[in-house]
């Protein structure tokens, strides 16, 4: 539902409480007890509700008249100027409504009153000039009638026009109704028709038992007048309107009431939008009310989010998405600031307090201020209430921000950022400016949908689809924000589908200096999600599915209890250290004699090379079961073939500006250097080597070119020397 700013026509679209006002506006006008000419001034602010006011008024003076003969009526004639293009027809206008509302009354002497009314228009036509306010005001009266031309060709002058005025005047004087010309909307008027407006209440419609409301914005009208009269604007208006009237100010209950009225009922429309009752107050004070001043703000505001949750509700945050669409509406310049700084506001991938750029939080509190009043320059005195506003704002939506000026003292919490679609996040933030389903990698509803239906099975195809997409990465981070969610049954669903597919998800991210790839996620974030699952319930369950597990999950659950070691301190100090442990040391070894045996029994029909990721199996079995491990290998590697794979973790790659290959030391490796060149020149000279991965063929060369000290000053290979090798081979097949 979009909303316009046309005025309520009577009490029963009353949201700011002004009937109380206009009931009283009615009153004093009907009782006005004057024959000349009175003129009162109704002033508010644009989107004050004026035009609202008048027209209840008027529902008001109705009803007060209700059973009253017309005579004894108050006349009401509304005049609207802003209708017509320019002054002449603006001035023409005002007359043929006055007299077709007298003329269309069952009155004989209202309708006598309209016919002079006609005539004295008509009388402008032909008059060069007029003492009252110019020629402009002689082409006024124009009606394109034959009468008027007729008039035109006998010859009209000034003493007809004084004449008909004085006729229209006397038979005023002689009748009792009193009429009331309500003219509005006077500020949208040019300058000289607004001069135009106030000259001819006060000169060519001076009329008695006449009163005039004049409903306007007084300051622009003020600046309007200084412009196109002599003298201040404040004193003309001054000797004009001799009943000023001030529409009192908006009370901010009553606006904030009407605002999350709407705003209700734009979410109830919308209920696949992320809400948090919580958020919404937390951020309403500061970034959604202080831009919302009146009922047109509001509809702005209102149609702004309508629009934009049309396209993509699903994927925002209904607050954020009113703040940042009120910040766009009011402080287009900050709004635009915003956009092109996403990496300071939401931290993601932010350096700009690293080394020489370092800056405290105070230092970098008056660095975004001074910015901020740039930004906003050129609004003169409001500047500093502006930056104010602009900064509050940007602390209580960005917390990431507002840590970093020393606004905000809280943890950021990204997880819930990210479960909440908040702007605040990296990976939601562009989605409030793009609008664009089509950027979005994984919509939240599948988000939703995978993580709390599917089944293991569903889930895990489900993850490498997302993988083909390369954005399994973004899912596990979904996961991992979602973990406060979960249920234990959930919880075990889902590392079940971790188990299945973590050695096939290669996706890789970047998170500030380092690239992380999905698989080495993986482990990190079933610990997390076991954490929901029963502390009785943990080593059961990791012993079941090692019981049940085919070779792709083996080689997860591998990792896993690698990762668990780490924990507790038995293989190293790598890798990060968990205070609460997820199992106890006892569980952790029964696991680890489950998982062993497990491995036993698969290589009785499968090779370790057979994993997808055998390099944590292989680190598991050479630290806990040493003997078994070289006794197994010595089998394997009575094949070249099993000789070249196991190359894989014997040389390293390194990615950055460039990329290069690293031989690590071999002095604890179950294979001889000998035995590795020999069974590189075999496989080479047989063509076996080209039918390896490509990476083991570089991996070979780089071997064999660091055993021929074919290495940079680093002891590095570059890839560009194994390619020239490669190629060497091949051709020498």
């Amino acid at each position: 539902m979009f909303y316009t700013d046309k005025p309520i026509k009577n009490n029963n679209g009353d949201l700011l409480n002004r009937a109380g006002f206009a009931k009283m506006l009615a009153k004093s006008l009907l009782n006005l007890n004057v024959v000349d000419t009175f003129t009162v001034g109704l002033f508010g602010k644009w989107g004050s509700g004026k035009t609202s006011i008048v027209n209840m008024m008027i529902e008001e003076l109705e009803a007060q008249q209700k059973g009253k003969e017309e005579k004894d009526k108050l006349f009401v004639v509304h005049f609207e100027p802003w209708n017509f293009a320019d002054t002449n027809q603006l001035l023409s206008q005002f007359f043929i409504r006055l007299a077709n509302e007298f003329r269309s009354k069952k009155d004989k002497k209202l309708e006598k009153i309209g016919m002079a009314l006609q005539k004295y228009s008509e009388a402008f036509y032909a008059a060069e000039g007029i003492p009252y306010v110019g020629s402009a005001i002689a082409q006024a009266g124009k009606f394109g009638m034959n009468a008027l031309g007729h008039r035109m060709r006998k010859g009209s002058d000034e003493a007809d026009i004084l004449k008909q005025k004085e006729y229209v005047i006397n038979l005023l004087e002689q009748q009792s109704t009193r009429i009331l010309v309500v003219i509005d909307d006077i500020d949208r008027l040019s300058n000289e028709q607004i001069r135009y407006v106030f000259q001819l209440i006060t000169s060519v419609a001076k009329f008695p038992n006449t009163t005039y409301l004049l409903v306007f914005d007084k300051e622009i009208v003020t600046k309007a007048l200084e412009k196109v009269q002599e003298g201040l604007g404040e004193e003309y208006l001054e000797k004009i309107i001799q009943m000023p009237i001030q529409i009192p100010e908006l009370q901010n209950y009553e606006i904030k009431k009407v605002l999350i009225n709407r705003m209700n009922e734009i979410l109830i429309n919308y209920g696949e939008v992320t809400f948090s009752d919580a958020h919404w107050h937390s951020l309403f004070d500061k970034c959604i009310a202080p831009f919302a001043k009146n009922l047109r703000d509001i509809n702005r505001l209102c149609n702004s989010v309508e629009f934009k949750l049309s396209a993509i509700a699903s994927e925002v945050n209904f607050t954020d998405m009113v703040a940042i669409s009120a910040l766009e509406i009011s402080m287009p310049e900050i709004y635009e600031w915003v956009k092109a700084n996403k990496t300071i506001l939401t931290g993601e991938n932010d350096l700009s307090n690293v080394g020489a750029r370092e800056k405290s939080q105070k230092e970098w509190l008056v660095f975004y201020t001074e910015a901020l009043k740039e930004l906003l320059s050129n609004h003169g005195q409001q500047v500093q209430n502006l930056v104010e506003m602009g900064m509050d704002f940007l602390t209580n939506l960005f917390p990431y921000f507002g840590k970093r000026v020393g606004k905000t003292y809280v943890t950021v919490d990204f997880d819930l950022l990210r479960r909440e679609n908040r702007i605040a996040h990296g990976n939601k933030f562009d989605r409030y400016f793009n609008l664009n389903l089509d950027y979005i990698g994984v919509k939240k509803f599948d988000i939703n949908w995978a993580i709390n239906k599917y089944n293991s099975e569903e889930l895990s195809k489900f993850l490498l689809e997302l993988e083909e997409k390369e954005y399994s990465y973004e899912f596990l981070e979904e996961i991992q924000a979602m973990i406060p969610k979960l249920s234990e049954e959930r919880a075990e669903v889902i590392v079940t589908a971790l188990c299945k597919t973590g050695a096939y998800l290669e996706n890789v991210t970047q998170n500030n200096f380092f690239s992380l790839r999905s698989d080495t996620y993986v482990s990190l974030l079933i610990i997390k999600i076991l954490e929901k699952i029963l502390t009785h319930n943990r080593k059961s369950f990791i012993a079941n599915m090692i019981e049940g597990a085919d070779l792709d999950s083996l080689q997860t659950i591998a990792a896993l209890i690698r990762q668990i070691e780490f924990d507790h301190g038995r293989l190293g100090e790598d890798g990060p250290s968990y205070k609460d442990k997820i199992i106890t040391l006892d569980e952790l070894i029964e696991l680890e004699r489950v998982l062993f045996d497990k491995l036993k029994a698969e290589f009785e029909t499968n090779s370790l090379f057979d994993f997808h990721s055998w390099n944590f199996i292989y680190g598991l079995l050479k630290v806990f079961e040493p003997e078994y491990t070289k006794t197994y290998l010595s089998e394997l590697f009575k094949e070249d073939r099993n000789v070249l794979l196991f190359l894989d973790v014997c040389v390293g790659k390194w990615t950055g500006s460039s990329v290069s290959y690293e031989v690590k030391q071999f002095s604890d490796e179950p294979v001889s250097k000998d035995r590795v060149m020999s069974a590189i020149q075999a496989q080479r000279k047989n063509g076996e080597l080209f039918k390896l991965p490509q990476e083991i063929q570089n991996k070979c060369c780089a071997f064999y070119l660091k055993e021929m000290n074919k290495v940079n000053y680093e002891g590095h290979i570059s890839p560009v020397d194994i390619d020239a090798l490669l190629i060497e081979w091949k051709n020498a097949l």
